[in-house]
Parts: C-alpha cells; sequence; structure tokens
C-alpha cells in the first residue's frame, strides 16, 4: 500500500511513526516548511496520548523530558484565590506537560524508514475509484493508495476534498509567551479568570509560558483597543506585570482561535486526522493526545488487511463517537472558562463551592475510556 501523509506535525509524524512500526514500508511525509525548527509551547499529553507513545516505545524518553504540577490554582481577576487543586488530584488524570518541540523531535526520530519531504507542498488530488493521483508543488505528480491528511485547522487537504465551508472563529484571541528566566515562577498552573477573558501561567522547570485569552470582536474597527494592556487593564498587578514582559509581536504566538466544524472524515481514498478534521480551542490541551489517537486507530484498521474503503469507514465509525465527547467537553470548558458578565460571576462564586473532584471526574472517565 502506497501511502502519502501531508503534514509533517504532531498527528502526521504520530501516523507515520505507527504505520512503519505495523510494517507499511510505502510511506511519504510532506510537509511546506524547508525543516522542522525548534517552534511552539507546552502542550499537555494526556493519558491515551501517553498510552500511543508507549506503543512507539518512547514514553521514557517523554516523561524524561515532561512535567507535573503541583497544584491549580484559579484566581479571580482582582488577584482573590477561587480555588487550590492539589496536584495529587489533577495528576490522576495522567497529564504531563512538555514542550511541542521536545515531543515533535521524539515522534520524527522514529522515521527512519519513512519517505520524508520538506518544502514540498500538496497542489491538487484527483482521484478515481481506487487511486489518488497527488500534484505536488514542484510540479511532478504521484499515485497513491491512500492520503492522509495531517495538515492542521487550515489543511489544504480538507479544502481540496470537501471544500472551504468548515473553519469557524469562536471570537477570541490568544496570546503566548515564554516568560523571562528572571521572572518568579513555582511549579503550579496559576490562573485568573475575568470576564470573557483569562490569563494563565504555565510553569516548566525553571521557567514559564504566559496565555491571554480574550473575546474580541470578529470584526474589529480600532486594533489598539483589542491589545493585552487595554483588554487586561483591570485585572490585578500580578497580571500586569506579565503584560509588561510581552516581546514584540513577531517573537510570539498570536492568533484569532479558530475551530473546525467538520462532518466528514474520508472522501474516497483521503481521510483526515488530528486538528484537519477536529480542531477546537485549545482550553483543555487534549489536541495532541487526540491527533495521536487518530494516528492509533487508523492504522489499527489499516493493518487488518481489508479494503482501504472499509479501514475507512470503520476508523470513522470508531472516532466519530468520541470526537463527539470530546467537543462536548471542550464547549463546556469553554463556556465556563470564558464566561462574562452574569455568568462569569456565578462562575467565580460556583468555583469556590465545589469540590474540585467534580470538575476532575468528568475528564478522568474520557482519558479512562476506550479508544
Amino acid at each position: 500500500m502506497k501511502i502519502l501523509i501531508v503534514g509533517g506535525g504532531i498527528a502526521g509524524c504520530a501516523c507515520a511513526a505507527l504505520l512503519q512500526k505495523e510494517g507499511f514500508t510505502d510511506v511519504t511525509l510532506i510537509d511546506k516548511a524547508p525543516e522542522f525548527r525548534n517552534i511552539g509551547y507546552l502542550m499537555g499529553i494526556w493519558n491515551t496520548g501517553r498510552k500511543v507513545l508507549k506503543e512507539l516505545g518512547i514514553d521514557m524518553q517523554i516523561e524524561k523530558n515532561s512535567c507535573e504540577y503541583d497544584s491549580d490554582i484559579v484566581f479571580d481577576r482582582n488577584g482573590k484565590l477561587l480555588k487550590l487543586v492539589p496536584g495529587e488530584e489533577f495528576n490522576t488524570l495522567g497529564t504531563v506537560s512538555i514542550r511541542r518541540n521536545d515531543l515533535h523531535q521524539s515522534l520524527f526520530n522514529l522515521l527512519d524508514k519513512t519517505s520524508v519531504r520538506f518544502n514540498t507542498a500538496c497542489v491538487s488530488i484527483k482521484q478515481n475509484e481506487e487511486k489518488a493521483e497527488v500534484e505536488f508543488s514542484n510540479g511532478t505528480k504521484e499515485v497513491f493508495d491512500l492520503v492522509i491528511g495531517a495538515d492542521g485547522v487550515h489543511s489544504s487537504v480538507r479544502e481540496m476534498i470537501f471544500g472551504k465551508n468548515f473553519l469557524r472563529r469562536y471570537g477570541w484571541r490568544v496570546w503566548m509567551w515564554w516568560l523571562p528566566r528572571e521572572h518568579e515562577s513555582s511549579n503550579s498552573v496559576t490562573s485568573y479568570y475575568g470576564s470573557g477573558k483569562i490569563c494563565g501561567i504555565l510553569p516548566f522547570f525553571d521557567t514559564s509560558v504566559a496565555i491571554l485569552f480574550a473575546k474580541v470582536p470578529l470584526k474589529r474597527s480600532n486594533e489598539k483597543d483589542q491589545q493585552p494592556a487595554v483588554l487586561f487593564k483591570d485585572f490585578c498587578s500580578e497580571v500586569q506585570n506579565l503584560i509588561t514582559t510581552m516581546p514584540s509581536v513577531k517573537e510570539m504566538y498570536h492568533d484569532d482561535i479558530a475551530y473546525v466544524e467538520m462532518p466528514l472524515w474520508h472522501k474516497g481514498n483521503v481521510v483526515l486526522i488530528g486538528d484537519s478534521q477536529h480542531a477546537v480551542s485549545p482550553t483543555t490541551g487534549m489536541g495532541a493526545s487526540m491527533a495521536m489517537e487518530d494516528a492509533w486507530v487508523l492504522v489499527q484498521e489499516l493493518k487488518r488487511g481489508e479494503t482501504i474503503a472499509k479501514a475507512l469507514s470503520s476508523f470513522a465509525t470508531r472516532r466519530e463517537k468520541r470526537i463527539r465527547r470530546f467537543r462536548r467537553i471542550v464547549n463546556q470548558m469553554d463556556r465556563w472558562t470564558m464566561a462574562h458578565g452574569l455568568l462569569g460571576y456565578v462562575r467565580n462564586k460556583i468555583i469556590t463551592v465545589v469540590p474540585a473532584r467534580y470538575f476532575i471526574q468528568v475528564l478522568r472517565h474520557f482519558v479512562e475510556a476506550e479508544i
């Protein structure tokens, strides 16, 4: 079976590594970047994602480069303590944090039998009943038995095969940057909840990542009014101090958050995995684990030896049920964390009285379920 994977991120590299492990010998992975660079910030790896890494034999390697947190501390925008969740409760979810680059590099290092082509994009895909002819950005064409779109939220494969009407905007903006090493940090996740706004600090050994979420108009007339210094001016001094450490726009990640509302997983001999099919907001930090789950289930179905059509149908059936549940959890968390006005006030009151285990058990049931 001749397989093409479009996109060399977490989903694409995990899929290629799993295919290689299961004996698929004719696999090509392409990425439009000239090389893989040290990009990205921190990401959470949940229990199910760690199971895939164990399957690939790199779980211990990942654990050496990851960290757990002592606690999860939530304040309101004025710096008043709302909740402290001890690490022993939160860590029952099996979640660790790791630099995106460390996870990506560990997966990429496994691809010694996979043909990897940098600086290569997919320009067009033409399908017949059995094959897919792919034209690349260098003008060459090749025929594949299966094309796997793992090219993220702005997937070109999705647009070519399914159309352009599946990307949606939340109306939120995010800013993320590494804090200076001299910035005092603990080993606790810290959050400040405001009205439709959140400031978070994610520690990682001797440094930390700061992240801001804020609701902003989809159509903005005055961009100056939508900058962190203005949006978060009603937050406490701790948050104000964080904002003063923000680097230039070119040196940090900032974007209007989008999600994918995609009813289909495959068409003909093309299938989508990861963010290209089910991108959601990053509030849960489950995106990488869900992408690795996709890759694992797809490879499991392909190795059964049935037709590609049957394998893709079985894959879609298995993943749709789980991803539907995943989206429900994310939507609930988004409504909770990004609540504004009266709902934000009620949220802060509830946080102080409801035990943390009530919130954690929902996630625990999800991560412990069969994939």
